[in-house]
């Protein structure tokens, strides 16, 4: 796979945007496979020449959406937890509002995650990603858990705290893959999977 452009020049910096966003549409509509890149072209206001020049083939353009929503992903867990870390709420609440953020990362990019979900499964680089991306997400919950720690009955925290990230994490993949989690309203997700990990927790 050939490197993610990154551009110096305006107008180059500007198409390869449009083919971003076009790209994440397509994602969600779950067009981008049976769309030509003639037809992506198209739809950026670009042409198939700057679309070769600067992408050479779809696998790179996915490789860059991918690359561009784990970095804003990362910066809004970022912002979140240094949000949480300064709230005065009651730890089931900071739970919930940190589950919050992380169900409107996967909210409208269904589609983005399909794709890469099923990338991953013969490429390394978009797994490895996936891998950076999960990591932080359950590195991010444990630290936030371990916080309140002494207000926790579980024998073994810092195990719960590791396998809480991980049930989250399963639970917001199989949301991309099905869009629902069984027969629980989506705007229900946050109070029970947040209820979910702090009865696991032994949660005072």
């Amino acid at each position: 796979m050939r490197t993610i452009p990154n551009p110096t020049q305006a107008r180059s910096r500007q198409a390869l945007e449009r083919y971003i966003k076009v790209t994440i549409d397509l994602l969600a509509q779950n067009r981008f496979e049976d769309t030509s890149i003639a037809q992506i072209a198209r739809l950026a206001n670009s042409s198939v020449g700057t679309f070769y020049r600067l992408l050479a083939d779809k696998d790179v353009l996915l490789c860059a959406v991918h690359e561009r929503f784990v970095d804003d992903s990362h910066q809004v867990i970022s912002d979140l937890v240094e949000s949480l870390g300064s709230s005065e709420h009651p730890f089931q609440e900071q739970l919930k509002q940190f589950v919050r953020g992380i169900i409107g990362l996967y909210d409208g990019n269904e589609g983005l995650l399909r794709a890469l979900i099923r990338r991953s499964s013969v490429d390394e680089r978009f797994r490895e990603r996936i891998h950076q991306l999960n990591f932080f997400v359950g590195h991010s919950l444990r630290s936030l858990v371990l916080k309140q720690r002494d207000q926790l009955s579980h024998p073994a925290p810092e195990n719960a705290a590791d396998l809480a990230g991980h049930v989250l994490l399963a639970s917001m993949n199989y949301y991309s893959l099905v869009g629902t989690l069984g027969d629980t309203p989506r705007d229900h997700l946050p109070e029970e999977l947040s209820l979910l990990i702090c009865n696991y927790l032994q949660l005072r």
